[in-house]
């Protein structure tokens, strides 16, 4: 036997013979059982939409001095979610669509009201309503997906003009999310790159993942993967793009590669060093025995030579030690500005000497992060040296700033000078490798090394012609 529906319908209807007549039709519905409440007015039936404790409504068009339209209205405001249908007198079609336009589930002709119609209207208002809930949840949870996603989720048409974005791409691109409805998606990234990527949208393909180079508001570069879908939806095409931001994990990547070169770098070298220092000692122990033999001055000057050479060696491969051998020493938590105030002053003549103008620009209040004072020193040092070397003298400019930013305390080293070419940016950090002609290409790498024992990570923009900034992130130091 198949269970009848049940239905709690409030009826909202000023005339007492139309609500007879109305319940008169819900009496003959077999298929239905029903709590039929009846609203006489307006303002009682206001008072029932606000506790939304009926499954359907049905409110006749002409109650005094509002109309249905009215209610219908107010239910919106008040979020009532239940069918709604509206009872008119005659067969206004204007009427009609503007109450389906405001949300009615259906509509009723009082003069051709019978059960079999009503029986109809109340199936498609309660089937049309489930869907409308559905579509409303569905709605719902993936807005939260693209309000919260951590990547910039956008909406453009096929030139690029952003259409809707989330919260990330304000946080990503650095602009108000106003202001970036109606830009250009390709102002954000090299045009270069961009524009034959663009044409592959315009001639409406889809765009799998593709590494790309953007640009915050700020000019921070960045390094990023990007990813579009071409939509169409009632005769208009949009695009649908993701944007990631991966600049931490490519400078992860690269860390961690220069990290096993560094290893493997360092087994060689601490092997070499111990090869080669043996037959060195008995270079040296046997110049010092020649020496102490020979009664002509003249030859000692020969014995000396060696000597003074033994000792030069002896302290490059000490220096290829200090600079291979992976960090271990003790962190205490200390003042950031202070060990910056005390690199810059070793640096003083060097900087004096350029006339190198130099800007500080420190956070208002202190920073303190765990560190070893002596080797932090040593690899800002390594930075600031770089610096005044790419800088010509006169005009040169060296800015170090700190700042806060997501629990991390950063420091940027960033200078005005003749920049690091494409090619030799992804070998900056190897060790050994230099441009400079006296240069051993430690220097960099004993700083990726400091960093990296520090907890903390290096990332670099540059631009040849225009200058350097290298950024040191660091965690903050813990409040005891």
């Amino acid at each position: 036997m198949r269970q009848k529906k049940s239905l709690h319908v409030l009826l909202v209807d000023d005339d007492e013979d139309d609500f007879i007549l109305t319940r008169a039709c819900f009496n003959d519905l077999t298929d239905w059982t029903f709590e039929l409440e009846w609203c006489q007015t307006y303002e009682k039936a206001l008072h029932s939409l606000a506790h939304c404790k009926h499954d359907l409504y049905i409110f006749d068009y002409l109650l005094g001095s509002k109309t249905g339209i009215d209610l219908i209205k107010e239910a919106v405001a008040l979020n009532c979610q239940e069918p709604i249908i509206l009872l008119t007198g005659k067969g206004d079609e204007k009427v009609a669509v503007e109450s389906l336009r405001l949300g009615a589930a259906d509509y009723l002709v009082k003069s051709e009201l019978e059960p079999t119609i009503l029986g109809r209207s109340l199936r498609y208002s309660l089937e049309r309503t489930k869907v409308v809930k559905a579509l409303r949840q569905s709605e719902r949870r993936y807005r939260r997906i693209f309000e919260e996603s951590e990547d910039m989720l956008f909406i453009s048409d096929l030139q690029g003009r952003i259409l809707d974005s989330n919260l990330a791409a304000t946080t990503l691109t650095g602009v108000a999310e106003d202001e970036l409805r109606g830009q250009q998606v390709q102002n954000f990234f090299e045009l270069a790159e961009i524009n034959p990527i663009w044409e592959i949208i315009k001639a409406q393909k889809d765009l799998p993942q593709q590494e790309v180079r953007f640009t915050s508001i700020g000019g921070e570069r960045k390094f990023g993967v990007l990813s579009a879908t071409i939509e169409n939806e009632h005769e208009s095409t949009y695009v649908q793009g993701r944007l990631r931001d991966a600049t931490n994990q490519k400078q992860s990547e690269r860390e961690r590669l220069f990290s096993e070169k560094l290893g493997v770098t360092g087994r060689l070298v601490r092997m070499l060093a111990h090869e080669v220092r043996n037959p060195l000692t008995n270079v040296n122990l046997s110049a010092e025995q020649l020496e102490s033999e020979l009664e002509d001055e003249e030859l000692k000057f020969y014995t000396d030579i060696i000597k003074r050479n033994c000792g030069r060696i002896n302290d490059l491969i000490t220096k290829l030690l200090q600079s291979s051998r992976p960090g271990e020493f003790a962190l205490t938590s200390g003042s950031l500005h202070e060990a910056l105030d005390k690199t810059l002053a070793n640096a003083h003549d060097r900087l004096k000497l350029k006339k190198i103008q130099v800007t500080k620009n420190y956070e208002a209040e202190d920073i303190q992060i765990e560190m070893n004072v002596d080797m932090l020193e040593i690899s800002i040092l390594n930075l600031i040296i770089n610096a005044i070397e790419a800088m010509s003298g006169g005009g040169g400019m060296l800015t170090i700033t700190t700042r806060n930013v997501d629990r991390e305390v950063q420091v940027l080293v960033a200078d005005n000078g003749s920049g690091i070419s494409e090619e030799n940016m992804a070998k900056i950090f190897e060790p050994y490798f230099t441009d400079k002609k006296s240069g051993m290409g430690i220097g960099l790498a004993s700083t990726l090394n400091i960093v990296q024992t520090h907890g903390g990570r290096i990332d670099v923009q540059s631009e040849e012609g225009v200058g350097t900034v290298f950024t040191l992130s660091f965690p903050i130091a813990e409040k005891g």
